[in-house]
């Protein structure tokens, strides 16, 4: 697999325990799907099980991942020429084509700029596919991890993987929209959290509630954040007192 390590740790060697995170992440975002884990890799693993269903969509095998471990070749993501091309696939004279007319068909609807296909971002890197499963019981170290956050899940996620700080080149998180699995490629590519708002292809083929949206988080940030995300949970709960206790003394019109 791309830039892994032996053991649960990112690229620089910082050990990750990734049952641990997966833990820390349910419990402090309060998580109602479990997290899962992606790793691209240049052919199928010793050990893992290929995936030898057929999905509508790139998409789709995110849910998938929350029921085990599993290794997709590039042609499981071939119903899905969008996926295909995010995730970084190689892809035949014939898929770019039905790629094209994907894109000049919605295009027609007025759904995206045809104009645009030239600028969506694509994982770097020569893959034969992805290991998948559910982050808890992951293989070695995931390149990205897929999560289902409410908007105060993100807050807090934004807080604890340093993004919501204000600096002088402050950003913010980045968030997209459609296609949501773009925001992988983002998220890889800028060592950054990413979240999507969830297209409506997305929703479709993974069914997830309408008020959450996807968050991806890069191995980078993934050393250190099951602590970070503890820390601002116990600051957060200070806070919400503090401002508690505000709304109390001017209900009571004992404002000063």
């Amino acid at each position: 697999m791309q830039n892994r390590t032996n053991s649960n740790g990112a690229a620089d060697g910082t050990p990750v325990d990734l049952p641990a995170l997966a833990g820390a992440l349910d419990a402090a975002l309060e998580l109602r799907l479990p997290p899962v884990a992606l790793a691209f890799a240049a052919e199928r693993p010793d050990g893992i099980p290929e995936f030898r269903d057929e999905v509508p969509s790139a998409c789709a095998l995110w849910r998938r991942a929350e029921e085990g471990v599993f290794f997709a070749s590039a042609a499981a993501h071939a119903n899905c020429p969008i996926g295909m091309m995010t995730m970084g696939f190689a892809m035949s004279d014939e898929q770019k084509q039905t790629l094209m007319e994907l894109v000049g068909q919605i295009g027609g609807m007025g759904y995206v700029d045809p104009a645009e296909a030239a600028n969506i971002p694509s994982v770097p890197g020569e893959k034969g596919g992805i290991v998948y499963g559910p982050l808890a019981s992951f293989p070695g170290t995931p390149d990205v991890v897929l999560l289902w956050v409410s908007g105060k899940a993100a807050m807090l996620l934004s807080e604890a993987s340093g993004s919501a700080r204000w600096t002088a080149d402050q950003h913010g998180t980045p968030t997209f929209g459609r296609p949501s699995c773009a925001a992988i490629p983002v998220a890889v590519k800028n060592d950054t959290p990413t979240f999507s708002l969830g297209c409506t292809g997305m929703r479709t083929f993974t069914a997830v509630e309408p008020e959450l949206q996807l968050a991806v988080l890069p191995k980078a940030v993934l050393p250190g954040l099951h602590e970070r995300l503890e820390a601002m949970t116990v600051i957060n709960a200070q806070m919400a007192q503090y401002y508690a206790a505000q709304q109390a003394r001017f209900a009571r019109g004992t404002a000063v």
